[in-house]
């Protein structure tokens, strides 16, 4: 390959990058303890970073969860820009945090990558789908929901210097309420989720710890769902100022 060409690629994906990190607000949906309402889901949004200062959809749109909150840390877990930090103080107590998954079907995640990287002297934290549509148990197929559960079991990585949980759409799941498919907090496939709940829509996920859990924390970063990794940072990146969003790409070039 030519150092012209050579060099046009690394432009292009210079490009690419930036339009991706590019934030992306997405608004919190009404919503109420039953989840999420999804008459007025806008479809999944892609949002690459979420700072102190930039959420970008990030955070907690539930009344009934709103008290528990997470935290944006300098701490890091994998790479050098910080993370989120789940921390509780008690049994009673629980940390999370949500993003908009926009009501996508269950069915149409089971091929793509679910995970998350954490760093704590013990993995702890969960990965979390809410659900609308399902049935089964107690609700109607118009009021269906629950949320499924990954937590970290017996195979879980070495967290203490930091580690990816990935490929959690091939792990085993529970789920909060008893619906086709998953009943009694049995650890079951999304797979077999999927099959029994045609019609289940996924309205949010995110990641948490707590309730049971003595006073702890744990670092996440690098969340990933449906094709989607948000990064988890302190401070908004620096702009570079006189050249663009792109920064100076002078030096690629040379002279």
């Amino acid at each position: 390959m030519s150092t012209t060409a050579r060099r046009a690629g690394i432009v292009a994906a210079l490009v690419s990058s930036a339009a991706l990190i590019a934030p992306a607000f997405a608004g919190a949906l009404p919503t109420g303890s039953l989840g999420s309402d999804e008459t007025t889901a806008p479809g999944f949004t892609c949002d690459a970073i979420s700072t102190e200062t930039s959420a970008n959809g990030w955070g907690i749109p539930f009344d009934d969860e709103k008290d528990q909150t997470a935290s944006y840390t300098a701490e890091n877990v994998l790479d050098e820009d910080g993370s989120l930090k789940l921390e509780v103080d008690g049994v009673e107590d629980r940390s999370v945090s949500y993003h908009s998954a926009g009501g996508v079907k269950l069915s149409e995640i089971l091929d793509t990558d679910i995970g998350f990287a954490e760093r704590a002297a013990t993995a702890k934290a969960s990965f979390q789908l809410r659900l609308s549509g399902t049935t089964g148990g107690k609700f109607t197929d118009t009021t269906g929901f629950t949320t499924l559960v990954w937590v970290p079991g017996v195979t879980a990585p070495d967290t203490s210097n930091g580690a990816v949980h990935a490929d959690l759409q091939d792990g085993e799941w529970w789920s909060t309420q008893n619906i086709d498919g998953a009943k009694d907090f049995a650890r079951v496939s999304l797979d077999a989720i999927a099959a029994a709940q045609p019609n289940a829509v996924v309205d949010h996920y995110g990641v948490s710890i707590g309730r049971g859990s003595a006073a702890t924390s744990t670092l996440v970063d690098a969340v990933t769902f449906n094709g989607c990794t948000t990064n988890f940072a302190k401070k908004d990146a620096e702009t570079e100022t006189g050249t663009g969003s792109l920064g100076n790409l002078g030096n690629i070039f040379g002279s």
